[in-house]
Formats: C-alpha cells, sequence, structure tokens
C-alpha cells in the first residue's frame, strides 16, 4: 500500500517566495531560495493532507487574509536572515 501525503504549507510558501524575496530585495539565486524555503518552512505550522478533501480544506483556509499573511511574514524574516548569511558567497 503506497501511502500519499503532502504539507500544503510548502506550495504556499513557494507561491509566494519570489515574490517576497525580490520585495525585499535579497538575493534569488537558487541556494538563497532554497535557504528562504527550509527556514521559513521550519517556522511555520506544517499543513499534512493525505486526502483530496483535506487539499481542499487547507486551500481554502489559505485565502483567509491572516494565512496569506503569515506566509508572507515569514518569509520576509527568512529573507532577512539569509540576506545576512548568505550561503552562495561562501567558499
Amino acid at each position: 500500500m503506497a501511502v500519499e501525503y503532502r504539507n500544503l504549507m510548502e506550495d504556499f510558501v513557494i507561491q509566494n517566495l519570489d515574490v517576497v524575496m525580490e520585495g525585499a530585495g535579497c538575493c534569488t539565486c537558487d541556494a538563497c531560495k532554497s535557504d528562504v524555503a527550509a527556514y521559513t518552512l521550519n517556522h511555520l505550522t506544517p499543513h499534512y493532507v493525505a486526502t483530496r478533501q483535506g487539499r481542499l480544506m487547507v486551500k481554502l483556509q489559505s485565502y483567509e487574509l491572516q494565512s496569506r499573511a503569515d506566509v508572507v511574514a515569514a518569509i520576509s524574516e527568512a529573507a532577512m536572515v539569509v540576506g545576512q548569511n548568505p550561503r552562495h558567497g561562501r567558499s
């Protein structure tokens, strides 16, 4: 039996990542994007779903203003932290 599940918070973060990082003046190279996404996801509550119905319920919740604001705020914080310590400039 195959177990299928997904953390929809990853989708929400990826959907907003470029816009928020560019708005913050953060580097948008692949290394920085990965670091910002990982930092953000470690600071947000995951939303795992295993069914289509669960996916729809979480997606509906994501359209609430506070949910979107929480994701954007977490990405902004991550972009600031990563921007101060970028991995791409290291030897």
